[in-house]
């Protein structure tokens, strides 16, 4: 099992910073290096600091750690990608790993003109991607196609490391899983409970013909007693008015994964509060008084309150270490190779390693 973080947040409304981003960036990143994980994804949007120079800070402050950089086609061609990705592995001897995203924000779309429709942008994704991979591959590229033309383009310097580059695809649409199956080392998705993720996502992506690996993106909260993690969990993504409104307008995104988070979370916070509701008249029932939260029952280890609050874009595990283990094996043993933490702070470090050990020997690997 690869495991990856994400870089902190150059700015938030959550939280306050003591430490400049600079310094943040690096110890984030030696932090993941000394937890044992794979990589950290590099979020590309209009809002943060530059992927590609994020991520020569990281290969100048580790030694193992692997960037997975997002990258959004519209932004940069892919020889250019191609060529720093060349450059990261001349410095560092390392290879990167790529996240393609088709973008899933509409008011940044309109904001950079990019006016192709949703599986329009998966289309030029598959041709990015087939593009991307034979120039990592060292391939003389020779097309014309749609949304790219090469003649006898070939990617020099190219430092034979490139060829352990890897594409990730994030989504679960059709269109996606059809750009996953032609082009994805990896295909990444904010899965939704097991039983549904498998039907859902899981089935359609192999009947499709994909053969390579699977991801995950999830966030994990645990501790040596569940009730400590959801504790912690509610603490750090409170729900507002403002973040449940954002989930509303979410419910009719273009993005089929987070459409879909959206309705999931809406549904789970209306389900919770008729148990609390049912739990409270039960209660009254016997004892004439109102059960108040006293009565309120824990929700599932997956849970997608933060999702909900506005400062989380997947769902998370919450709970023990052994409980969050427990889920987390279920896809595991589906072929999961690959998690994405949504974010972790360093002392969650300890925890998050004892669940994935869980994870591990639940799933018997």
């Amino acid at each position: 099992m690869h495991v990856y973080s994400v870089t902190p947040e150059s700015a938030s409304r959550q939280r306050e910073f003591t430490q400049d981003y600079l310094t943040r960036l690096r110890e984030t990143g030696a932090a993941c290096e000394r937890a044992g994980w794979s990589g950290i994804l590099v979020p590309h949007n209009l809002h943060e600091v530059d992927p590609w120079l994020i991520a020569g800070q990281l290969g100048a402050a580790t030694d193992t750690l692997v960037p997975l950089v997002a990258v959004q086609p519209s932004s940069l061609p892919p020889h250019t990608a191609a060529a720093m990705a060349a450059a990261y592995a001349t410095l560092y001897g390392r290879p990167l790993h790529f996240n393609l995203v088709a973008g899933a924000r509409d008011d940044e779309l309109r904001r950079t003109g990019d006016r192709l429709g949703h599986d329009e942008r998966y289309e030029r994704m598959r041709e990015y991607g087939l593009v991307l991979r034979a120039l990592l591959r060292g391939e003389e590229v020779d097309t014309e196609g749609r949304f790219y033309s090469y003649r006898g383009f070939r990617l020099e310097p190219r430092p034979e490391v490139l060829s352990q580059c890897k594409l990730f695809v994030a989504g679960s649409s059709p269109a996606s899983i059809g750009v996953a199956r032609d082009v994805a080392d990896v295909v990444v998705t904010h899965p939704a409970r097991y039983p549904e993720w498998e039907e859902t996502f899981l089935k359609p992506l192999l009947a499709g013909g994909y053969t390579g690996e699977l991801g995950i993106r999830i966030g994990i909260v645990a501790r040596s007693a569940g009730e400590d993690a959801w504790v912690t969990a509610r603490e750090r993504f409170p729900e507002t008015w403002q973040g449940r409104q954002e989930t509303l307008l979410k419910t009719v995104s273009q993005s089929a994964w987070s459409r879909q988070l959206a309705v999931d979370a809406v549904a789970e916070a209306a389900a919770a509060a008729a148990a609390a509701e049912s739990d409270d008249s039960a209660e009254s029932a016997e004892s004439g008084e109102s059960a108040g939260a006293a009565g309120e029952k824990e929700p599932d280890v997956y849970w997608l309150g933060a999702f909900r609050s506005g400062h989380a874009s997947a769902p998370f595990l919450v709970g023990s270490h052994q409980d969050v283990g427990s889920r987390l094996a279920e896809y595991l043993r589906a072929g999961v190779g690959h998690v994405l933490l949504n974010g972790s702070y360093e002392d969650d470090h300890e925890d998050i390693g004892r669940a994935l050990l869980a994870a591990r020997r639940a799933a018997g690997s």
